[in-house]
């Protein structure tokens, strides 16, 4: 009998403890975790181009507090002091130790007394340099990420949804730590022809139109080919589409670019306008964050977000009710 792959045992080992096998064992393959039925979201946003789209995590964010959530923001602090500790050219004098960032936590909003939703922001050092023998320099620096493991353990009993924000690339993600990962696409140009013809005496542009589905497969080659730069592709929970002003079609257009992303396995949790006014790499004001009329355009993305994260969960909890009707 073939020796079972360290994957497949660990996926049956999920699977005993309330995950879909077949779900757990694709997760496993790709160096991901499943999430427990009791336990948080752990949200990580891909995006190919992100220092303009912390506006719109806070914003989801917040909504998702607003609808009676507990969402921790962890947010990486910046590891500039770390270019310090390198080493330098021979005859250069040695850096000093430098010292990392201190952790910080700020509750952006809390809801009344009687209610439990609430927004934290927290700011910790998700790596740091490991120092190394004179001998053992070569190649790679090493780094330590076990801050980042002690505040996701520390937060996973108070909080409902864990949202990741690094501070250099967002297209990378954390195989380890994130159990859902959310497409943040940028669409520039919306691809609903097939090219543009300015006609000779007039100003109307002209082109071929394309149907929902031929634009959904465009969408998908210009915002979603980044992550086939990393071997395996981590499972997608969905995309989240900010446009640059109002789709140039009608909602019964937009309808069929969902359904077929549904078809491909990738569901839309949303279309987002882009926001005139948008700090780059900054979440909103405290003040915009704690503004009802601010959150509200972020409510329907922050609500199909949690049906579609909570229909993860509760495909585990059947599972769980089946086999335990099956052994009584």
């Amino acid at each position: 009998m073939p020796k079972q792959t360290t994957a497949s045992q660990r996926a049956r080992k999920d699977a005993r403890a309330g995950a879909k096998y077949t779900e757990a064992l694709r997760a496993r393959k790709a160096g991901l975790t499943i999430p427990a039925a009791d336990g948080p979201h752990v949200v990580r946003f891909l995006a190919e181009h992100a220092g303009s789209l912390h506006h719109l995590v806070g914003g989801i964010a917040a909504a998702c507090a607003h609808s009676g959530q507990r969402v921790l923001l962890l947010q990486e602090a910046s590891d500039a002091w770390m270019w310090a500790m390198r080493p330098r050219r021979r005859g250069r004098p040695q850096p000093a130790d430098a010292t990392p960032p201190e952790p910080e936590t700020k509750v952006l909003w809390a809801a009344p007394s009687d209610a439990p939703g609430r927004l934290v922001h927290h700011t910790c050092t998700w790596a740091e340099l490991e120092p190394q023998p004179d001998n053992q320099r070569r190649g790679l620096p090493r780094y330590n990420r076990g801050q980042l493991h002690a505040a996701l353990e520390a937060a996973r009993a108070d909080y409902d949804v864990i949202v990741l924000i690094p501070d250099r690339s967002w297209s990378y993600p954390d195989r380890e730590l994130a159990t859902a990962h959310i497409v943040l696409a940028d669409v520039d140009d919306f691809p609903h022809t097939d090219c543009c013809n300015v006609m000779s005496g007039g100003r109307e542009e002209t082109g071929t139109p394309l149907s929902p589905e031929q634009s959904a497969a465009v969408l998908r080659d210009r915002c979603l080919r980044f992550l086939f730069f990393h071997h395996p592709a981590p499972p997608l929970t969905g995309v989240i589409w900010k446009t640059h002003g109002k789709p140039p079609v009608d909602a019964a257009y937009l309808a069929g670019i969902d359904d077929d992303m549904d078809r491909v396995g990738v569901p839309t949790l949303g279309w987002a306008p882009h926001n005139k006014g948008e700090e780059y790499k900054e979440l909103p004001d405290l003040y915009q964050l704690q503004d009802t009329d601010f959150v509200r355009p972020y409510a329907p993305i922050a609500t199909r977000m949690h049906e579609v994260l909570s229909a993860r969960l509760a495909g585990s909890g059947q599972a769980t009710t089946s086999r335990q009707a099956c052994s009584t």
